[in-house]
């Protein structure tokens, strides 16, 4: 019997996926950079469980010599500095763990950094901006009016259906805690030590023979989230400010440094953009409410591998984005499909439920998808396969429900 079409190149697919996936995560970037040589800045690193100090527990045990910590917090920096030497007793023996202590939204605390930056490393080669903060309620809930509950004070009344003024301030406090942790900082910082004016010395750009940026996004960033309003604008908008300025970077590689004989090098650009993590973080760092909704975190991705895929890639030369879990990424392309493509109806169909076998993979119904639509021009086949990868996005078995953003969040949430 003949293989159909759409089968046969399936497995072309496939197979030309693993091969390219084989080549491309060969380690290059250590040809050029000895971990060992490798001068590291970790900003954001002043919780024991966090991105940052496991970040730095990694780089230990890849021998590096030359790591700078960086948190507002002196005192729960070198708490962390001496739990995570306590932990890697196999280091390079002339390993230093510099603790900057700096609050990245204020410009004179980033240029005392990068100051101390050139003074003690002589300049950067991998740059790990892991700070940010989140928020956790709905936008009515930041005003204490949310009909269901969810709020910062004490559940609405019947009669509390318009915010107050000091409802409007609430939300307006939060937004601006909000951008300050995850998008004013990180744009202070990639205008000090990526692309300084011209009367300033960049200090990745011309210090580093490989120099490279690892933002710490979000999967909030990419698929909408209930009671993540904020929290997920603000994600969105530092992608995109990373993303812009790794272009600027792009165009600007290669031309001289006024006053020097150096040329400025090609910075490379990764967005590590994962789910839930395991760790204390949404309890530390959420700027609206110390209780509220919280994410399924029975699932949710551990630290360390977190931390191992970054540094894989970041070894790989891999630029732009990295998502964690990675079937997150074809969530968020089907959250952006299904907004904009696909008529509700479609979707609200039972029997497209219950035709749709629960074996078909994410990977396999993307592919049928864009077979269908791009090969066929077969509508009607193509929201089938749409419906195939809702089934295993949303997770939600043969019920009749319609796939939203919110149903792609909670596969987000879940792992």
């Amino acid at each position: 019997m003949a293989r159909t079409p759409w089968l046969t190149t399936l497995a072309a697919l496939v197979a030309a996926y693993l091969i390219w996936r084989r080549l491309h995560m060969r380690k290059r970037r250590p040809a050029r950079i000895t971990p060992s040589g490798e001068r590291v800045a970790i900003l954001g690193a002043s919780t024991e469980d966090g991105l940052g100090a496991t970040f730095l527990q990694h780089y230990l045990e890849r021998a590096a010599r030359q790591v700078v910590i960086v948190g507002r917090r002196r005192a729960a920096l070198e708490a962390v500095r001496e739990a995570v030497l306590r932990r890697v007793p196999t280091k390079h023996p002339d390993a230093v763990v510099h603790v900057f202590a700096a609050d990245c939204t204020k410009t004179d605390d980033v240029i005392a950094l990068r100051d101390f930056l050139l003074t003690e490393l002589h300049g950067l080669d991998t740059l790990q901006i892991v700070f940010g903060v989140t928020s956790i309620l709905p936008i009515l809930g930041l005003a204490s009016v949310d009909p269901l509950g969810v709020n910062a004070r004490d559940a609405a009344s019947p009669s509390d259906v318009h915010p107050t003024a000091e409802g409007l301030t609430s939300i307006a406090d939060t937004v601006q805690h909000s951008c300050d942790g995850n998008i004013k900082g990180t744009a202070i910082v990639l205008g000090a030590l990526v692309r300084a004016p011209l009367t300033q010395i960049p200090v990745l750009q011309t210090t580093s023979a490989d120099p490279v940026v690892v933002g710490t996004g979000s999967v909030a960033g990419l698929i909408p989230a209930p009671t993540r309003a904020v929290y997920c604008a603000t994600k969105s908008a530092q992608h995109y400010l990373l993303d812009s300025v790794a272009l600027e970077c792009e165009a600007q590689a290669g031309h001289t440094v006024p006053g020097t004989d150096k040329r400025r090098a090609l910075v490379r650009f990764l967005i590590v953009a994962p789910g839930p993590i395991k760790n204390s973080f949404v309890k530390t760092y959420a700027v609206d409410s110390g209780s509220g909704p919280r994410d399924n975190r029975d699932r949710a991705l551990d630290v360390h591998d977190v931390v191992r895929e970054t540094l894989m890639a970041v070894d790989a030369d891999h630029m732009g984005m990295l998502v964690l879990p990675r079937h997150v990424f074809w969530a968020s392309l089907l959250t952006k499909f299904v907004s904009t493509y696909v008529p509700s109806a479609h979707l609200q169909t039972r029997a497209h439920w219950q035709d749709v076998p629960p074996t078909v993979s994410l990977l396999t119904g993307g592919i049928l998808t864009l077979y269908m639509v791009v090969v066929t021009g077969r509508p009607v086949a193509a929201h089938l396969a749409v419906l195939a990868i809702a089934h295993r996005v949303a997770q939600q078995g043969p019920a009749a429900r319609r796939v939203t953003a919110a149903h792609a969040w909670r596969v987000a949430v879940s792992g």
